[in-house]
């Protein structure tokens, strides 16, 4: 759909029929704040400014906080990341995140389900993560509760990595073995591990598995979503085993703890110019930059 179209028309026709979709599904817009007063983490640094704040990588937790307000938000919003620009980054760049109160996580993937099929018209295949490391690592995260320790484990011995963050070990494993799946069609991805997503929750019955998918394209990942923690002490716990317990995290799980949010939620979040890209069959993301004779470089 729109294909022919210029980039910017092309996008800017996508947002409108997604805000179409979603406005159809009871989803009220939200704009949260662009400035934030902390830097983020090392996993997601922030841009800072010269007065000392910082640019928003991610909407996400600002927009989860209007919960409390509607039952249902999203917003599109325009995100920075210190990212050089390549085939699938932009230093600037726009997010839709989404929130729904009491919504599972099959709900919320058959909606980002339906935004991709609204502009990517190629297969569509599913891959669980959990069973695949099984078969290539012999590792269990259906049954063993300490699988997601002994993950990380593996995989700093694997990498020689014995001081960087789970999150980009993980990274570079969906990136080497599970990205590469996805070349020539869209793939949906579930039953991840544990860790290092501790702001989801785990998966009842399972032991080391979280309630977490990802939508890839070509070898892309489009599309990030998961059912939210709901136990303030358990979100606390887990990030700060894994170090990530950031001052944006101790304001969500207050907020939490004080009944100012609801517990149950999900939601996710699509790279739009992501989504872009793939619909119209680009081999870059680069035309969709920024690149006004007033931008700067």
């Amino acid at each position: 759909m729109y294909s022919t179209l210029h980039p910017v028309i092309y996008k800017a026709k996508m947002l409108r029929q997604i805000r179409q979709i979603l406005d159809s599904e009871g989803f009220l817009e939200i704009m949260t704040p662009i400035l934030r007063r902390h830097p983020g983490d090392d996993d997601r640094p922030r841009l800072q400014l010269s007065d000392g704040r910082w640019l928003r990588e991610s909407p996400a937790f600002a927009l989860r906080c209007n919960l409390q307000h509607a039952p249902a938000v999203y917003e599109l919003a325009a995100c920075f990341r210190p990212d050089a620009l390549d085939a699938t980054h932009l230093p600037e760049f726009t997010m839709l995140d989404l929130y729904r109160q009491d919504a599972t996580l099959d709900e919320v993937l058959a909606l980002a389900c339906r935004l991709v099929k609204s502009f990517y018209k190629g297969p569509i295949h599913e891959l669980s993560f959990a069973t695949h490391l099984n078969d290539d690592l012999g590792i269990d995260l259906f049954k063993e509760p300490d699988a997601g320790d002994a993950l990380v484990r593996h995989f700093r011995q694997m990498y020689d990595e014995p001081d960087i963050s789970p999150l980009w070990l993980i990274d570079r494993y969906i990136t080497e073995n599970i990205e590469p799946k996805s070349r020539g069609c869209c793939m949906i991805v579930t039953d991840f591990p544990l860790l290092p997503e501790v702001r989801a929750r785990q998966r009842e019955g399972c032991g080391a598995i979280v309630e977490r998918f990802e939508i890839l394209i070509d070898c892309v990942e489009v599309v990030h979503g998961y059912t939210d923690e709901d136990n303030p002490d358990r979100f606390e716990a887990q990030a700060r085993h894994q170090d990530s317990f950031g001052p944006e995290d101790a304001i969500m799980c207050s907020m939490m703890r004080d009944g100012n949010l609801p517990l149950n939620s999900a939601g996710f979040g699509i790279g739009i110019e992501r989504l872009c890209r793939m619909g119209m069959g680009l081999e870059s993301i680069e035309p969709f930059q920024t690149s006004l004779p007033f931008t700067a470089p």
